[in-house]
């Protein structure tokens, strides 16, 4: 049904491959010169193109990446691009890794080019979605699943609702909750998980158009009752659509994956449930050459919930199906977005003092927050304060040399600009690593949503692309 690469790996079965790795790079990994070429190839994509890294009118969600419409996704072809350029200075680079992996964005370009790439995210759905993007399906094959889910659909005269969960009745009208329960039996008596994964994705993305909450927003929010009573919807209509558009995805992301296979046989990819705070696996430390991440901006609550975007989709899928759920991820809409950075501010005021020691750039603006309220205070060093918890695990990961790309964007909290960009490049500094380059973009389509616009956070129309370099391993620092 699916050809799995030889090299597709779950979590801890990646090998070490220090000794090897340290063998083959050369040398002048540890100059400053590539750095130098690096810089130029970046800017000069610029002065021939001056908005090129906003891919504005050049941003398409193919090749897989459109099979979810995740929040706040990264845009496939400027990480492409970024990852072009760095292999033309740096050839010896092999592997990638991103700890807010999301839906996969990075995976697919990393592979699609031929290199290994190890992820993890701490939102069972993003690492389903990553999961399935990693595969290399047989579209054939998923169309006659596809006809025999449908089939199972329409034999399925039982009138049960499948799933059981606080203010079920809420989101879903009784007519969409009974086609869904037909649907999830149906994905559920397919004998592969590994097929049962791709259709669940369709799934979610039904769920997400066809439940009670606005799609103009990330977060929970309900159609009013008479909106509600008013709505067209055909779910198996709505979800043999999504899965057609997705197969036709899956093919193209078939043969992008098949290229990165057959140029580097012994290619592997780890997509696993994580906390970025943790500290990495013995069997990868210090094998990654290519940090290519995008973190939360700010707290999940007030910036982007990815955790409640997810809630509905995760409360239909079999839970045996999603990598690392566990049943307290749902316990309530917030779940998982607490469990995030900047999640818990019980004592985060306590954390100021180190970190004004690490960042100039902190303190600049923790200074401009002190006639606000405590709380802004708050939601600004406890996200700092778990970012730079992050900083100590993923750094750990990365070898000597390894180039690093952040796509970073800066909110408002209180309407104070929170100097992200500078607070990452300081708290990365104070670790050893040095600045190659820092990329403007603006946000295509004019604005990135966030969780909700009010007086203390506003929506961004802009990011940067933070170029850093880790220290080398023999570097006293």
């Amino acid at each position: 049904m699916d050809r799995q690469p030889a090299s597709n790996v779950t979590e801890g079965e990646a090998k070490d491959e220090d000794a090897t790795r340290t063998a083959r790079k050369p040398s002048m990994r540890a100059t400053p010169k590539l750095e130098q070429e690096l810089a130029s190839k970046l800017r000069a994509r610029a002065d021939a193109t001056p908005e090129f890294w906003s891919f504005s009118g050049r941003s398409r969600r193919e090749a897989g990446h459109g099979i979810f419409a995740y929040p706040a996704m990264m845009v496939p072809q400027l990480q492409g691009a970024l990852l072009e350029d760095v292999q033309a200075v740096d050839p010896a680079v092999s592997a990638v890794m991103d700890p807010f992996m999301g839906s996969g964005t990075v995976m697919l370009e990393s592979v699609s080019r031929g290199l290994s790439f190890y992820g993890a995210d701490i939102n069972p759905l993003a690492v389903l979605l990553a999961t399935v993007k990693s595969k290399v399906y047989d579209p054939k094959q998923l169309s006659i699943v596809r006809q025999r889910i449908a089939s199972r659909v329409t034999e399925d005269s039982s009138d049960e609702i499948a799933v059981e969960f606080h203010n079920r009745d809420k989101w879903f009208r009784s007519d969409v909750a009974l086609s869904l329960s037909k649907l999830k039996r149906a994905i559920s008596a397919e004998r592969r998980k590994v097929v049962r994964q791709a259709f669940w994705v369709a799934m979610a993305e039904t769920i997400r158009l066809v439940s009670n909450s606005r799609t103009s927003t990330v977060k929970l929010h309900s159609y009013s009752a008479d909106e509600i009573d008013a709505r067209q919807i055909d779910t198996i209509g709505t979800f043999l659509r999504i899965s057609a558009a997705q197969i036709e995805q899956l093919k193209d992301q078939a043969d992008a994956l098949s290229r990165g296979l057959s140029n580097n046989p012994d290619l592997k990819i780890v997509c696993s449930v994580g906390d970025a705070r943790s500290a990495p696996s013995g069997k990868v430390r210090k094998t990654v050459d290519i940090l290519m991440t995008s973190p939360p901006y700010g707290d999940n609550v007030t910036t982007v919930t990815y955790g409640q975007h997810s809630y509905l989709p995760l409360q239909w899928i079999d839970t045996a199906d999603v990598p690392g759920m566990r049943p307290e991820l749902l316990e309530n809409t917030r779940s998982i977005d607490s469990i995030s950075l900047g999640g818990k501010l019980k004592g985060a005021l306590g954390w100021a003092d180190e970190l004004q020691g690490k960042s100039p750039a902190f303190t600049y603006c923790l200074e401009q927050l002190r006639s606000h309220p405590t709380n802004a205070q708050s939601r600004f060093v406890g996200f700092v304060r778990d970012l730079d918890d992050s900083l100590d695990a993923i750094t750990a990961h990365l070898g000597s040399n390894a180039w690093m790309f952040w796509t970073l964007g800066e909110r408002k909290i209180s309407g104070i600009s929170v100097p992200t960009v500078a607070i990452v490049r300081d708290l990365l500094a104070s670790r050893g690593a040095r600045h190659v380059e820092t990329l403007e973009r603006k946000i295509p389509g004019g604005s990135k949503r966030m969780a909700f616009r009010n007086a203390s956070v506003e929506t961004m129309n802009s990011e940067s692309v933070l170029v850093m370099r880790a220290p080398c391993n023999d570097d006293p620092r």
